[in-house]
Formats: structure tokens, C-alpha cells, sequence
């Protein structure tokens, strides 16, 4: 049976980019934490769990201003522009564009990519909702374009190439278009990681 210590180094090493020994220095920090420091830790993540929840239009995490709030600042916003929709990997991804003020559309956020080979898809990303969202966007007479942000790696191309396949019979007959980020951005990059001029030129260059 595992310790109490071999429990938390596990957790820790799902978090992304955490190796074994990277845990297991959490763990230790963990262990050296006086009394109050960890009662407040383990606090601030109760009202984490409490106070978050998940934009029903766009999937972003954000905290409610009322218990009745359903969907995110951003798509809240009447200012922004309605014709454009970005589909992203994960919430970091719309942080890291919302610093570039190049971009005033929407977001959809997939919760993660394509996997290669994945028999059933939409078990592991948000496919569905993105379907319905669509459907309603053009028969509503919005949306103008549909631009794919996602990493440049195989499994981004990848999604790319399967979202492009979903979507096309979504938007026959309309103007659409759909786009993806110019290659400003290097193979192998994360949108993550990627700072807010190479974001800008990569937006600027779609095609």
C-alpha cells in the first residue's frame, strides 16, 4: 500500500511538466511547512474548487462574480468581436493571447489535443460543445472566420487537420473562413510558451 508521501508525489507528477524528482520535492516542501502555511494552502485550494468553474460557451476557467454567472468575462464581453472564433488547447493559451491586444475575438477552448490514432476523440477533448457552438454561430449569421491557435507539433497538426475535416460540412455554403496561425511560431512550440510578439506576428501572418 502507498504512503501518504508516494500518494502526493504521484499527484504532483501529472502536473504538466513534472518529473519524479520534481515531486518529490513538493512533497518535501510540503513536509517543512509550519502549521498555518499549510492550513492556508489547503484553504486556498478548497475556494479554488468552490469559486471556479468552467464557461459554459467557451470552456475557460473563471471565478463568478454570482451564483447564477454562466459564462466567462470574455464571453460576456459586448465589445468583443463577434465574428471571429480561436480555438485553443487550454486556458493558458487565452491568457498568453489576451497579453499580445492583437486579438478582440472569442475562444474555444478544447481542453487539449487530437490524440494520434484515438479511436473515440471526443472522450478526451471538448469536440461536441465545439460542434453545437458552430451550428448555432452560423445559422445566427455571426461568424466570419475560424482561426485554429494550436501548438506546432505533430499532434497539433493533427487536430488541425481532424477539426478541418469536423468543421468543414459545419460551415458549407457560408463565407467562412477558416484559418491557422503563420508559421512565426517555431516546430515544436507550445502557444504557452511562445511571448507576445511571436503570438502577434503568428495572428497577423494566418493563412
Amino acid at each position: 500500500m502507498n504512503s501518504a508521501f508516494d500518494k502526493l508525489v504521484e499527484m504532483f507528477m501529472r502536473f504538466p511538466g513534472i518529473g519524479p524528482r520534481q515531486a518529490r520535492r513538493f512533497v518535501y516542501f510540503l513536509l517543512a511547512l509550519d502549521s498555518g502555511s499549510l492550513a492556508r494552502l489547503t484553504e486556498a485550494i478548497d475556494e479554488l474548487r468552490r469559486e471556479a468553474t468552467q464557461c459554459r460557451r467557451c470552456g475557460y476557467h473563471f471565478f463568478k462574480k454570482s451564483i447564477t454567472q454562466e459564462t466567462c468575462q470574455i464571453c460576456a464581453d459586448p465589445h468583443r468581436d463577434q465574428s471571429q472564433l480561436m480555438i485553443v488547447e487550454k486556458d493558458l493559451d487565452v491568457d498568453s493571447f489576451k497579453k499580445t491586444d492583437s486579438y478582440n475575438g472569442f475562444f474555444y477552448i478544447l481542453g487539449g489535443l487530437v490524440p494520434i490514432l484515438e479511436k473515440e476523440p471526443g472522450k478526451k477533448v471538448r469536440l461536441t460543445p465545439l460542434s453545437k457552438l458552430i451550428k448555432e454561430e452560423v445559422a445566427a449569421g455571426r461568424l466570419r472566420e475560424i482561426i485554429f491557435a494550436l501548438s506546432v507539433n505533430p499532434e497539433g497538426d493533427y487536430t488541425i487537420e481532424y477539426l478541418r475535416e469536423m468543421i468543414s460540412p459545419l460551415v458549407a455554403g457560408s463565407a467562412i473562413r477558416i484559418s491557422v496561425l503563420g508559421r512565426g511560431l517555431s516546430t515544436g512550440t507550445e502557444v504557452e510558451y511562445s511571448d507576445a510578439e511571436t503570438l502577434r506576428s503568428a495572428l497577423e501572418n494566418r493563412h
